[in-house]
């Protein structure tokens, strides 16, 4: 029995499989929301993958939750605690170390699903411990460059799914394309998507997403 323990929150679905260990998408959902909200998804999800939902650490009210805070203020407007983005960072990674333990989860086929600031969290974590992360779906949500060690011009060998709403009011579609962008012509495996629709995943992102999930597994 391993002596990790959980450092958040979670709900989990077991992947249907005879394997040793098996394959597992973590779902990181937005700020405000909850482990509930994208585990609504689990059964879409391939039944061979272990499906996490992880509910981030600092609550902001009931049952509404933060990966890190938002700030407000006259002087500097909206800005990001990226030093507790930078906490929640090492604790995902924690709770990862005790699931890959307790559920025998094939540790070099972990993919990261994040909404909003969960994606944007996904990125992080992606480009900060690439051989952590097999591939990362990041929907609404942008490359923050103030929590990457390397200029994105330099990033090799990302596998993802990005799509972004170009109605998104909450974060606006030029976020994504200008921090995108830079990685797309070094990453012939990232696939970027707009859709006509808000801050959230309308149905045709959703059959997208679900493809490329069955399409890149076994990359």
């Amino acid at each position: 029995m391993s002596d990790l323990q959980p450092t958040l929150n979670y709900h989990i679905r077991k992947g249907e499989s005879t394997a040793a260990s098996t394959p597992c998408i973590v779902l990181l959902h937005g700020y405000g929301s909850n482990k509930d909200d994208l585990f609504s998804f689990q059964s879409y999800l391939p039944k061979d993958h272990t499906i996490i939902a992880l509910e981030a650490p600092h609550q902001l009210m009931e049952n509404g939750f933060a990966w890190y805070a938002l700030h407000f203020d006259a002087a500097d407007g909206k800005w990001s605690d990226f030093d507790q983005a930078r906490e929640s960072m090492q604790t995902i990674r924690q709770h990862l170390q005790y699931c890959i333990a307790t559920y025998q989860l094939a540790p070099k086929k972990i993919t990261l699903l994040g909404f909003s600031q969960g994606a944007i969290l996904s990125w992080a974590l992606k480009l900060n411990y690439p051989k952590e992360f097999h591939r990362i779906i990041a929907l609404s949500g942008y490359v923050p460059q103030e929590l990457i060690p390397s200029p994105l011009t330099t990033v090799r060998d990302i596998c993802a799914f990005v799509s972004h709403g170009t109605e998104d009011h909450l974060l606006p579609v030029h976020l994504a394309r200008e921090t995108v962008a830079p990685l797309v012509e070094n990453n012939p495996q990232l696939t970027y998507h707009e859709y006509p629709q808000g801050h959230t995943i309308g149905n045709d992102n959703f059959i997208a997403l679900l493809a490329w999930i069955e399409a890149t597994t076994n990359i």
